[in-house]
């Protein structure tokens, strides 16, 4: 089947389809405002209503996951692509998961094959967020988990978000998805575990990855030091510190 990305108005009215979505580098990341490259149009005069209307694109990928939502600033319209300035919106697919979709995601999975197990090792700050991203819509959400000890190395937790990085892929290897906040982990952890069953977690390195998570916590969020990060694992696992 082949890749097929549908944009839909606000009454769920089929506008056009494509056959690929390009997400374009912007130079100007205010309001979330983003260009994108429909190619493959299904229709030659595509018509957009900007400001106003509210648009989605789906995609017949990744199991449904991809999934946002827009309306339009400006449209660049050439022989071959239809080029829009997006300003996306903060509203989830899922109300119970954050960060579902960052641009830059779709890009960074079509090199998903070719990159390093750890790939995030080089990617600074927030910018791990788009792995996270490219890893929930790769991977999805995890329903089940098959082994009993988990190994999470905290050489490789540079700060923040790689603890999220690295605790989805010590759960589940390469783009594994375990959420990007404490309340993500929360609600991936209560799924995974039962009263019946504790999985073991063994955390090497942990006073070093501890120092690193505390010193770059985003101010935005509450109750996130390595401390509540801990007791949220703790209260699913038996957890061993090394």
């Amino acid at each position: 089947m082949k890749t097929k990305y549908e944009i839909r108005d606000s009454s769920e009215q089929l506008i056009f389809s494509c056959s690929d979505l390009i997400e374009c580098y912007s130079f100007l990341e205010t309001n979330n405002n983003y260009w994108f490259a429909f190619t493959g149009i299904s229709e030659q005069n595509v018509h957009l209503i900007m400001n106003e209307e509210t648009y989605s694109i789906k995609s017949n990928q990744f199991a449904g996951r991809f999934y946002c939502k827009f309306t339009v600033k400006k449209i660049i319209k050439s022989p071959d692509a239809l080029y829009v300035c997006l300003s996306l919106s903060s509203e989830t697919y899922s109300e119970m998961y954050s960060e579902m979709y960052k641009v830059g995601a779709l890009s960074f999975l079509k090199e998903a094959d070719n990159l390093e197990e750890r790939v995030w090792l080089d990617m600074k700050g927030s910018l791990k967020l788009i792995y996270i991203s490219a890893s929930y819509l790769k991977s999805g959400i995890p329903r089940t988990l098959e082994k009993d000890t988990v190994v999470i190395e905290g050489k490789y937790i540079q700060d923040y978000y790689a603890f999220f990085c690295e605790l989805g892929h010590a759960f589940f290897g390469k783009f594994g998805y375990m959420g990007s906040c404490i309340q993500d982990v929360s609600k991936l952890m209560e799924d995974l575990c039962s009263e019946d069953r504790k999985i073991n977690v063994i955390w090497k390195d942990s006073d070093l990855s501890f120092k690193a998570i505390d010193n770059t916590v985003p101010t935005v969020y509450y109750q996130s030091s390595s401390s509540d990060l801990l007791m949220e694992i703790e209260y699913y696992c038996n957890v061993i510190l090394e």
